[in-house]
């Protein structure tokens, strides 16, 4: 079955599928629900969960994931045994998901800005905002009462991931002293810099 031509270009070719990273949630959490704001057509996590909703604004990009070559290749490659559950809305994720609730087990912020705090409503209690800090995310998840740092990961070589829970603490330090607060990010949307940065941090929701 040839590559959907968007995720080749966009996501193989450059080696940033990912799976790596999603393999290592999967094997690490109970995760049955995924949410992925921001996605455009990086529909690796449905090669490794069951169930995952997209969501992205970029015009056109409905029509990637109604495309029969995109759904035949996710259930060909697939590592699960069961039919793979997806759906993807055509929207900016700042605005409403009316059909969604607090259903899902984690949500996927790459690159895309501040999804968490726009997507928190849906996440449940207890359930993962896997992130890096491009955009700010991790650091507008670090201020946030509703977020825990559980985690971080590390990519290597050859799309190979791995998780720690360890040492935490000597995360999240911001390199000039100062801790910045949410009008700076939300005025910059830029992670600012720490004195130990990973590829991306694993936040627990620990309120409702």
């Amino acid at each position: 079955m040839p590559l959907p031509k968007l995720y080749k270009i966009h996501h193989v070719d450059k080696e940033h599928t990912s799976i790596g990273l999603f393999e290592a949630l999967d094997k690490k959490y109970t995760i049955k629900k995924v949410f992925y704001p921001g996605s455009h057509v990086h529909i690796t996590p449905s090669l490794i969960f069951r169930e995952v909703i997209y969501a992205d604004s970029f015009k056109g990009t409905e029509k990637f994931f109604q495309d029969k070559e995109t759904i035949a290749f996710i259930e060909q490659n697939r590592k699960y045994s069961e039919p793979a559950i997806f759906h993807f809305y055509q929207q900016d994720y700042n605005t409403p998901f009316e059909e969604l609730s607090r259903e899902f087990d984690l949500v996927i912020s790459q690159y895309a800005g501040f999804v968490g705090q726009a997507v928190n409503a849906y996440l449940q209690k207890g359930g993962l905002l896997v992130c890096n800090n491009s955009h700010g995310d991790a650091s507008m998840a670090s201020l946030d009462p509703d977020f825990e740092l559980v985690a971080v990961y590390r990519r290597y070589a050859d799309n190979k991931f791995s998780i720690s829970e360890k040492n935490l603490e000597d995360y999240l330090i911001p390199k000039k002293g100062t801790m910045p607060n949410r009008e700076e990010l939300l005025k910059t949307m830029r992670g600012i810099a720490y004195t130990k940065s990973p590829s991306g941090y694993i936040f627990k929701k620990i309120n409702e």
